[in-house]
C-alpha cells in the first residue's frame, strides 16, 4: 500500500472515530471524586441530579448543542425556583473547579488560540456533553481530540444563560449571584507558542 493510501486511511480512521465518540458513543462511567465533593460552596444541587438533567435534554435534542440549550431553559423552567437557583450554583461550582492551565491549554491549541472569556464559555460547552466527557477531559484533555470542536463552528457560549433565562421566565426577575463560588489560583500561565507543540492532534483540529 502507497504512502498516499495510508495517509487516506488514517484521515478516513480518524474521522469515524471523532464521528462514533461525538454523536454515538459516550465515554466510559466516571466514578472518580466529583467536584461537589470537595466543595466548600453550599446549597448545590446533588451533581447526580445535575448531570442527568444535562444528559436529558442532550438526548432530546439529538446532541444539537443548540436545542440542548434551549430545552435545557424549557426543563429548568418546571423546577421550582429554589432548584433553578441549585442547578446554576452546581454548575457554577463545575466552572470554577475545572479553571485550570493544563485544560486551557488545550483549549487554546484546539481553537487556535483561546481568550479568558473562550476558556470561560469553552467549559460551558465541556459541561454540556455530560459528565463523562467533563471529568475525563478535564483530568486528561487530550481526549479532546476524539470530540472536540472549536468555538467559531460550536457557539459555546450557549449553556451559560440557560439558568438565568430560565428563572426570569419563571420567577419574572435576576437569578440571584453566587459570588462566594470563588476560582483558586492555577499558578504560572502556559506558555502559548507551546500549546501547539504540545497537542499537535488538537492544534490540527482549529485548521
Amino acid at each position: 500500500m502507497g504512502t498516499l493510501s495510508i495517509l487516506i486511511t488514517v484521515f478516513a480512521f480518524i474521522i469515524v472515530l471523532r464521528l462514533i465518540f461525538r454523536k454515538v458513543i459516550d465515554f466510559p462511567s466516571y466514578n472518580g471524586q466529583l467536584f461537589s465533593d470537595s466543595s466548600e460552596f453550599k446549597d448545590l444541587m446533588p451533581e447526580s441530579y445535575f448531570w442527568q438533567v444535562i444528559q436529558d435534554v442532550r438526548i432530546k435534542s439529538n446532541k444539537n448543542y443548540n436545542v440542548q440549550c434551549q430545552l435545557l431553559v424549557d426543563t429548568l423552567a418546571t423546577l421550582p425556583g429554589e432548584e433553578i437557583i441549585r442547578f446554576d450554583r452546581t454548575f457554577a461550582t463545575l466552572m470554577a473547579k475545572s479553571y485550570g492551565f493544563k485544560l486551557w491549554e488545550a483549549a487554546y491549541a484546539l481553537n487556535g488560540g483561546c481568550s479568558d472569556d473562550c476558556f470561560q464559555y469553552f467549559r460551558t460547552w465541556l459541561i454540556s456533553q455530560g459528565k463523562n466527557k467533563f471529568y475525563w477531559t478535564t483530568k486528561y484533555p487530550r481526549l479532546l481530540f476524539l470530540f472536540g470542536v472549536k468555538e467559531m463552528v460550536e457557539n459555546y457560549e450557549g449553556l451559560s444563560y440557560c439558568a438565568y433565562e430560565a428563572y426570569q421566565n419563571k420567577l419574572g426577575r435576576e437569578l440571584p449571584n453566587r459570588n462566594d463560588i470563588l476560582y483558586g489560583d492555577e499558578g504560572r500561565m502556559f506558555s502559548e507558542g507551546l500549546a501547539f507543540i504540545r497537542y499537535p492532534e488538537l492544534a490540527l483540529l482549529a485548521w
